[in-house]
């Protein structure tokens, strides 16, 4: 992994999901960091303080993609987020907009590449 490769953390708790973007985005050149939940998430971000960009999924075990943002904004967390979820909610969309999410990108509108084409222009 070169030095200056861009760092992803990716919040997903679909393992095909993951798989395909850890792929995708490591032929780029990204480090992929993936974990399944948001409280291992967070756990991640106190480990790892160079995360050039989150991919969050909102529908996770136990905590939502929602909270995990308010929690990490309110630590005063600027790492930018990209939300890539299959919840289409115009309320939900608001809120990530207040916390700063840079994309909310629905994965039905959307192929793998074309997610990657997107995501791209932030790293």
């Amino acid at each position: 992994m070169p030095q200056d490769a861009k760092k992803i953390l990716l919040i997903e708790d679909e393992p095909l999901l993951v798989e395909i973007y850890s792929k995708k985005f490591t032929e780029l050149g990204a480090e992929v960091l993936s974990v399944k939940s948001a409280e291992e998430g967070k756990e991640m971000l106190a480990k790892e303080t160079n995360i050039d960009l989150i991919i969050l999924d909102i529908l996770l075990p136990r905590k939502d993609g929602i909270s995990f943002l308010k929690e990490i904004r309110k630590e005063g967390k600027k790492t930018p987020v990209i939300i890539l979820s299959n919840l289409e909610d115009k309320k939900l969309l608001q809120q990530a907009k207040r916390l700063r999410v840079k994309e909310y990108l629905l994965k039905a509108n959307y192929t793998p590449s074309q997610i990657v084409e997107k995501i791209k222009n932030y790293l």
